[in-house]
């Protein structure tokens, strides 16, 4: 699967720029946010997120307030966020490889409630991120 995917499974179009290292960490850190859903809801397969939510909403034993929160708050929070206009600085880049770092160490699914704090952290952090490194680029100053 290619990680362009990820971005678009998630209703989320943006052109990502060749050989650029924040791009690159978002995708990945998309990929594994849709596959650790996946894993999580216990499906194999979905064209995209809204496909995604109509499954996990027919299995048995399911977390439906995990589901509306994607539904209600997850999906709407980064269909806001200005992915076209990112910082490029090393800070952004530290913050999203660090996510994408905790949620790796997560896969092994021992428990699967932290798997969807962090996921919903990820989610509720990307626009602060981007909010910290552009008041750091504003000031001129670099932490």
């Amino acid at each position: 699967m290619n990680n362009e995917n990820s971005s678009k499974w998630f209703d989320i179009d943006f052109k990502t720029k060749t050989d650029n290292n924040i791009d690159e960490a978002l995708l990945r850190l998309f990929d594994l946010m849709k596959k650790s859903l996946h894993i999580y809801f216990n499906i194999e397969n979905s064209s995209d997120i809204h496909e995604f939510l109509k499954i996990a909403a027919t299995k048995s034993n399911v977390d439906y307030s995990f589901i509306e929160w994607i539904r209600g708050k997850g999906i709407p929070r980064l269909k806001k966020i200005d992915f076209e206009n990112l910082p490029s600085n090393d800070q952004f880049l530290a913050m999203i490889e660090f996510d994408e770092y905790c949620l790796k160490c997560e896969m092994d699914f021992k428990e699967p409630e932290e798997v969807r704090s962090c996921i919903i952290t990820i989610i509720n952090n990307i626009q602060e991120y981007i909010n910290i490194c552009n008041q750091l680029i504003k000031g001129g100053r670099v932490i």
